[in-house]
């Protein structure tokens, strides 16, 4: 009985000692401390990520710096004797421009790379305006006949600094050697810096995402090799090379090769069909030339890229409206990106893909 009592009264104590620890948890939890006895939540941190997204080219699609500025085109010389020319290998976008029966010239857009020197330089066309003004450019060139340069400049969102108007500067050199008219080159850099333009270009086409494939890519139809006549004696072909994913350009006489000794390239070759005619569609003096309906137009396209070819309609509003690419499926043309050059023959041309 003793035992018992004696085990009493220690539990007696430590109910005591234990209620005495819990009044003084209570009383220091009242007086602001905290109770040390209550589960602590984990502390969580939102990770934030420091890394910028990458800036891509509006005209090609690719990662590049120093984009903003704005896109500078040069109308080429295409005849034979103009040839090698210099640095349409390096630029975003090429149109091929029918001036005539088995006559083309380049127009060349340089944004996310500036060669040096670009050429030989000619002149303006009235299809200048409907290509370029969806990108707003500084526009390099030989000038042109009146009414020609009347109507592009009145129409297109360009900055037409053509040799005249600024002669004195550096923005134009003369090579000696060459033979005329196909003796002029044009600097891009410099053109840039007389130039009140300060905007980049808007994208101009649509890119599928990175390691997505292109719309050619999943359409999965023909398209090793393009033959595109620009009339009698006047073929050019692109052929794909697997090993490099490019597709390199041919000229009546064998390979498009520039005065640097690159043949000239391309990640996407885009064919436009477009119904032209001949005539004047301003005032002035000049003769009439070919006139690319364009503006308020629509047609057919092709486009390649990785071997392998897709089928679909283009439209264009006004002037400076952007083109509207949509395959037959109807879903919006996507390139791969890189650079890209436009062919432009006529609708009723044998254009033959395989």
């Amino acid at each position: 009985m003793n035992g018992r009592r004696k085990y009493g009264a220690v539990a007696a104590v430590v109910v005591a000692v234990v209620a005495a620890a819990i009044l003084v948890a209570v009383l220091l939890t009242r007086d602001g401390e905290p109770d040390v006895t209550a589960p602590q939540e984990p502390e969580t941190s939102v990770p934030t990520s420091t890394e910028a997204e990458p800036v891509l080219a509006p005209l090609t699609g690719l990662v590049a710096d120093d984009l903003d500025h704005p896109a500078v085109a040069v109308k080429v010389s295409d005849v034979r004797p103009a040839h090698p020319q210099l640095g349409v290998d390096r630029a975003d976008i090429v149109f091929a421009e029918p001036i005539g029966v088995s006559y083309t010239r380049l127009l060349a857009v340089f944004h996310s790379d500036l060669p040096d020197l670009v050429g030989p330089v000619r002149s303006v066309r009235p299809m200048d305006a409907p290509l370029l003004g969806p990108m707003a450019p500084v526009f390099g060139n030989t000038m042109g006949a009146e009414w020609v340069l009347d109507y592009v400049d009145s129409v297109a969102d360009i900055d037409n600094l053509g040799t005249l108007r600024v002669s004195g500067s550096d923005a134009y050199v003369v090579d000696a050697q060459r033979p005329r008219p196909d003796h002029v080159f044009a600097r891009p850099a410099a053109l840039l810096d007389l130039s009140e333009f300060t905007a980049a270009p808007a994208p101009y086409f649509s890119y599928a995402p990175a390691e997505e494939p292109s719309s050619a890519e999943a359409a999965a139809a023909p398209g090793a090799v393009l033959e595109i006549p620009y009339g009698p004696g006047w073929n050019v072909t692109w052929t794909y090379d697997g090993g490099t994913g490019r597709y390199l350009r041919q000229q009546p006489w064998g390979e498009h090769t520039t005065a640097d000794g690159f043949q000239v390239s391309a990640v996407n070759v885009l064919v436009l069909d477009v119904e032209s005619r001949i005539d004047k569609i301003g005032e002035g003096s000049g003769a009439p030339v070919p006139i690319l309906q364009f503006v308020d137009g629509s047609g057919e396209f092709t486009a390649l890229a990785g071997g392998h070819s897709v089928t679909g309609t283009w439209s264009k509003a006004g002037v400076n409206d952007p083109f509207e690419l949509r395959t037959d499926s109807g879903a919006e043309l996507l390139l791969s990106p890189g650079n890209t050059w436009v062919e432009l023959p006529a609708p009723d041309a044998a254009v033959t893909i395989r």
